[in-house]
């Protein structure tokens, strides 16, 4: 079912095409295997999942043969493909290109969580998460598919194909391996004051978990903060607590190799404070950290600069 998909020459990007191939191959794997079905207890139910496990393998090997026509047999005439944009094509009509095109294959994906239930005795509805690899050394793209198997003529055929894509977790992990250059232990001095920082992933690489204590000659501040993916906002956040009783949350960005983070914070008596932070890392081992354009209850506050060096 990829080559149906991810052939196609009707001008959509690799990704997109990726995204094909996730669900029409995806949709061939999980049949292979018992849990891609749901258990029936009647015995004429089972037949009928044998029969669309059965297509599933024939269509397997159909498509590892590159036989367009056995593929588009599996098809119904009017059988349809709608991508993750919204784009319903004709199956026929893709097989007809592939073969005039003599594609190859690409290679399988993963298909998750998947199901299969009965609309009705004619009627079975298969869907599942899945991700496909788009080349070496790329993240995988991951989406969701829903496939509409049909039997007609005591043959199980593929009438519907529809996609979705799913981007946040995939987007979230890739940005968030940039920050990997805060992790450590960090330590510097500014005015009287001695920074340590220690920054360390948790254990999914989900969060980038940053402990600090600033320590002047008769006070001290200490606090928590947490860095992660944002699926509202589709950016990097950071999460902020300190022992004096403030909080508060900031936006952070890549500008080419420097760091931002546009924060706000709300003080123990009630008062907020906005600021841009910016962060350059003029080698490995040193982390350069200012804050600019700060404010506290829209009047202006001092700018700092700390020089930390890694421990």
């Amino acid at each position: 079912m990829d080559r149906i998909q991810a052939h196609s020459k009707w001008g959509t990007s690799v990704k997109k095409m990726s995204l094909r191939v996730c669900s029409l191959i995806s949709l061939l794997g999980v049949l292979l295997s018992a849990q891609s079905l749901v258990a029936q207890t009647s015995g004429s139910r089972n037949y009928d999942e044998a029969g669309v496990r059965q297509a599933g393998k024939d269509y397997l090997s159909a498509m590892e043969r590159g036989d367009t026509n056995a593929l588009a047999d599996f098809w119904t005439a009017d059988g349809t493909y709608t991508d993750e944009t919204g784009k319903t094509l004709k199956a026929h009509g893709l097989l007809a290109k592939d073969k005039a095109t003599g594609t190859v294959a690409p290679p399988p994906s993963i298909a998750r969580r998947a199901t299969v239930r009965f609309i009705t005795d004619d009627v079975a509805v298969e869907e599942a998460d899945c991700e496909s690899a788009i080349g070496e050394g790329e993240a995988p793209v991951k989406g969701h598919y829903t496939a509409v198997w049909v039997r007609q003529n005591d043959r199980w055929k593929l009438d519907n194909v529809k996609e979705s894509r799913t981007t946040s977790e995939v987007s979230g992990t890739e940005e968030l391996a940039a920050l990997d250059v805060f992790t450590g232990e960090w330590s510097g001095k500014i005015n009287q004051s001695t920074v340590h920082i220690s920054a360390k992933w948790d254990a999914t690489k989900r969060f980038l978990h940053r402990e600090f204590v600033i320590t002047a000659e008769k006070a001290s501040l200490s606090g928590t903060q947490e860095i992660g993916w944002d699926p509202i906002s589709q950016h990097i956040k950071s999460w902020q607590f300190l022992d004096d009783g403030s909080y508060g949350d900031g936006f952070w960005s890549l500008e080419g190799t420097v760091w931002m983070d546009i924060s706000s914070r709300v003080l123990p008596d009630g008062k907020t404070s906005r600021a841009t932070q910016v962060y350059k890392f003029p080698d490995k081992n040193t982390l350069i950290w200012k804050l600019i354009r700060g404010s506290v209850n829209g009047q202006p506050a001092s700018d700092f600069e700390v020089v930390l060096k890694r421990s």
